[in-house]
């Protein structure tokens, strides 16, 4: 399923992007070490893994306020004209609790805690007073592109001129850090969405599902077959959709996978002038539903990225969920 390209009226756009890591790191060594790791540090290192985020007294919402007040606070917006807030991360209760008490936390998801949502509570701290608050779910390292996604379609239907999305993922505590292959870290991202704009303007998107992947466990093998093949087609619909060809990318900006499987993927959808912006990967790791924004920042903050460069932004989400977003820079 994909949206229509941006007509001459409506443009809508990236406005503004910040992020909020934890104070903690460890070492892809001092994972292995604590036995944070399914593969071993020489694997992940491979892989082009460094170090990862790990929170240890801040709470995922901590992150998620840090993030959005410094969107706005960024880009000079006064809160009062967002009219769209939408959230996605940590659900209810755990959103409030530190690693140290998730478990704890966890538990009140069986009580009337489970009403404590952390996208009102946002809407209230980041003085949003216009905004309609919208909680995501499910979609796991897709949801930030997903969000994006819904607020643009909400900008052109609804006349909204600005919405904000933002994401706050930790680890489970008892997941340890690997996700097939990769390595994660605890990270906010804050993105805003303009109805109109003249600069990273989002041209097209593309979202597939295929539910038969839901069981992670049971269907490891399938998915790791899988991904290449979907995440290739998704790519190239994406591409389609923008009315762009193949060489008119400039740039990948992709999520914190495994440098390997970026190396594979690259050879099969064949953009001979993108770039890959792989950075982050060993600095960051896998901030979950963050990459792709955090690595679009960090590329503008950083030059690689020029006006008018053809962007296509890739995630995949365990579920399983393939997403592209074209953006124009």
């Amino acid at each position: 399923m994909s949206f229509a390209r941006y007509d001459g009226n409506n443009k809508p756009a990236i406005g503004g992007i910040s992020y909020a890591f934890p104070a903690g790191s460890r070492t892809i060594g001092e994972l292995a070490g604590d036995a944070q790791l399914t593969s071993s540090a020489a694997t992940m290192e491979s892989f082009g893994f460094g170090e990862v985020h790990v929170a240890v007294d801040e709470t995922p919402y901590d992150l998620a306020v840090a993030a959005g007040r410094r969107v706005l606070e960024e880009n000079e917006i006064d809160p009062g004209s967002v009219g769209l807030l939408i959230y996605g991360g940590t659900p209810g209760s755990m959103s409030f609790s530190d690693p140290a008490g998730s478990r704890e936390a966890a538990a009140g998801l069986c009580t009337m805690s489970r009403f404590k949502y952390p996208s009102s509570r946002l809407q209230y701290d980041l003085e949003l007073t216009n905004a309609w608050s919208l909680a995501i779910d499910q979609l796991a390292c897709a949801t930030l592109l997903g969000a994006a996604r819904i607020a643009r379609s909400l900008c052109l239907a609804e006349g909204i001129e600005r919405a904000l999305c933002v994401s706050s993922e930790f680890f489970p505590v008892d997941a340890g850090r690997e996700a097939i292959f990769n390595c994660t870290s605890d990270a906010a991202c804050a993105v805003l969405i303009e109805r109109n704009g003249e600069r990273n303007r989002l041209v097209s998107a593309t979202n597939v599902t295929k539910g038969y992947y839901w069981d992670i466990d049971a269907k490891r093998d399938e998915i790791v077959a899988s991904y290449f093949p979907t995440a290739r087609h998704v790519m190239l619909r994406t591409i389609a959709e923008a009315g762009w060809e193949p060489r008119d990318v400039d740039w990948i900006i992709q999520h914190n996978v495994s440098m390997r499987s970026w190396e594979i993927l690259s050879r099969l959808v064949r953009l001979p002038r993108a770039r890959l912006f792989s950075q982050n990967i060993a600095r960051h790791g896998h901030t979950l539903a963050g990459d792709n924004f955090i690595n679009y920042r960090d590329a503008l903050d950083g030059g690689c990225i020029q006006p008018g460069q053809k962007v296509v932004l890739f995630a995949y989400g365990f579920g399983a969920h393939w997403t592209g977003i074209a953006v124009e820079a």
